[in-house]
């Protein structure tokens, strides 16, 4: 009985615990270093890269399961082998983080008995379908760091659950041997290992070795104080569904340094024309001071996207700001340079820009210029105040 309680209250607080795993923060560590790619860091995890966001939708996953059951019991010990009987099953679940997830798993399988030879030496079956709720723990994310596209992973589960036994055969003879032909339905609990094999964005191979825990009633006899239940040895499809960005798992932020290429090129020219200038013959220059108010900031998009990322927000507030400190001011959106995306796209990113100094800031509407020619900007006034957004592809 002190056994019952303890495996009970344990299971119960790693499955809570796998279930609580909801509330992490997105960042983890990680163990990788790919030194073709950049990632946005951040300074509260010691300037490791930084998970993008998910939502609810992401992360999901499917399975097809298929293998044995090896039972164990008071009528299983001389079975020599038969008690090897085969199982199907199908899951549901989500990762909720790179080191966690839940699973509801239905289970479809035969259960098998023979009886003690100096008594009766006789074999039954009966059927089994059971349900159970998974929490997952990812041993590599959770101990090496999260790497990307990791081709193998060892992983640790915990689960309750019930198991509905019905179905025994060869009834005509239980009458003198204490066998419970009757339906039952049993608590269960469950642990094991699971080692997962990446086969491309979306398909894995599970191979899964498990114990499930149930009440000494399970193979019919009750004959003891003790558990019975069964070992599962199970392989498995997995199929992660697609996530809200594309992907099929958990990814890094990157950084596309082809922008940051393209605005240190425009650096290097202007210093190469300032050093031109001073080494021109020296003229005389009338000097004309103008002061105005102007601002001007850069918004960058991730690829053939038009959704302004949380990363660029602060630009669009930074302009907004601005604004707000020009008296009837003026904000004009426009390309870095011309030519450098297309118009379809261009006007998407201006409009999305608007829509949220409109919407989130409260600019009005008619003081902001959306203009794909960025000559036109670039020849305002000198002395106009204003707020310029430059889009950079």
């Amino acid at each position: 009985m002190k056994q019952r309680v303890f495996l009970t209250l344990m299971m119960s607080f790693l499955f809570f615990k796998g279930v609580s795993a909801q509330e992490t923060n997105t960042t983890v560590s990680t163990a990788q270093n790919e030194n073709k790619t950049s990632y946005w860091t951040s300074s509260e995890i010691n300037n490791e890269p930084v998970l993008n966001p998910n939502k609810f939708r992401d992360n999901w996953f499917i399975t097809v399961n298929a293998g044995t059951y090896l039972h164990w019991g008071d009528n299983c010990g001389s079975a020599k082998g038969k008690n090897f009987q085969p199982a199907a099953g199908f899951s549901v679940g989500k990762w909720i983080s790179p080191w966690g997830g839940i699973r509801l798993m239905g289970m479809y399988g035969r259960g098998f008995g023979q009886t003690y030879k100096p008594t009766l030496d006789r074999t039954y079956n009966w059927n089994i379908v059971n349900g159970y709720v998974d929490a997952l723990f990812n041993l590599h994310n959770l101990f090496g760091g999260y790497k990307e596209n990791r081709f193998f992973q060892a992983m640790a589960l915990v689960g309750i659950g019930v198991e509905h036994n019905f179905g025994f055969g060869n009834k005509s003879w239980y009458k003198d041997y204490p066998i419970d032909t009757d339906d039952n339905t049993l608590l269960g609990f469950r642990a094991g290992m699971l080692a997962s094999f990446r086969l491309n964005k979306a398909l894995s191979l599970n191979i899964e070795a498990s114990v499930n825990c149930l009440d000494d009633s399970y193979d019919g006899q009750i004959w003891d104080d003790k558990w019975d239940g069964h070992v599962n040895l199970l392989v498995g499809l997995v199929y992660r569904f697609k996530n809200h960005d594309g992907t099929h798992q958990f990814t890094y932020a990157r950084r596309d340094m082809s922008k940051y290429d393209a605005m240190n090129d425009e650096i290097n020219r202007l210093r190469k024309e300032a050093a031109e200038m001073k080494a021109a013959p020296e003229v005389t220059v009338k000097r004309e001071l103008i002061e105005s108010k102007r601002v001007s900031t850069l918004v960058s998009f991730d690829t053939n996207s038009t959704e302004v990322n949380k990363l660029q927000e602060v630009n669009v507030y930074t302009a907004a700001e601005g604004l707000k400190k020009i008296e009837n001011g003026d904000l004009y959106i426009t390309p870095i340079k011309n030519n450098e995306m297309s118009s379809d796209l261009f006007n998407g990113r201006a409009n999305a820009i608007r829509d949220m100094l409109v919407k989130e800031y409260n600019v009005p509407a008619g003081h902001i210029f959306i203009e794909e020619n960025n000559e036109l900007v670039r020849s305002l006034d000198p002395a106009k105040n204003c707020v310029i957004i430059y889009i950079v592809k």
